[in-house]
């Protein structure tokens, strides 16, 4: 899991971030798994994409990690 901060997050150029606003009906299960994905936000690192809750944390500035 990748940890990053608030202000690391806002600082990604808008094209490798963002929230995830897509409904995947072409993803077998996707009405039970589809509150994992959508409203969270996402961000492209390292040739992946990571997802807010999944395979990414972002934490305030001075949080406890």
């Amino acid at each position: 899991m990748v940890t990053i901060t608030r202000a690391e997050y806002d600082r990604v150029h808008a094209d490798f971030r963002g929230v995830w606003t897509t409904e995947r009906t072409d993803i077998p299960g996707w009405e039970s798994i589809r509150h994992q994905y959508l409203g969270k936000r996402t961000l492209v690192r390292d040739n992946a994409l990571l997802i807010e809750g999944l395979s990414m944390t972002i934490v305030e500035e001075g949080a406890a990690q």
